[in-house]
């Protein structure tokens, strides 16, 4: 998946009127919490078919880790 794609796709899902870029800190966005966590799981289900958990998320801090956690050979420029 582009990048851009996934930045979109997430902030659609977050709810985010703020642009998302990888160095964004999900934990100083408004509305991410735990209703919001199971929401990034569900579309990282959905789009990658790749199964996490929350505990998946415990270093978890911008959206470049969260890239990580998926694996980075999922996305392109």
């Amino acid at each position: 998946m582009k990048i851009s794609v996934f930045l979109e796709k997430l902030q659609e899902e977050l709810g985010e009127d703020e642009t998302l870029t990888i160095e964004t800190n999900l934990e100083q966005l408004e509305s991410y919490d735990s209703i919001s966590l199971l929401s990034v799981i569900a579309l990282v289900d959905e789009n990658f078919d790749k199964k996490i958990d929350t505990k998946d998320f415990k270093d978890v801090k911008t959206v470049s880790d969260l890239m990580d956690v998926i694996g980075r050979e999922n996305f392109e420029d």
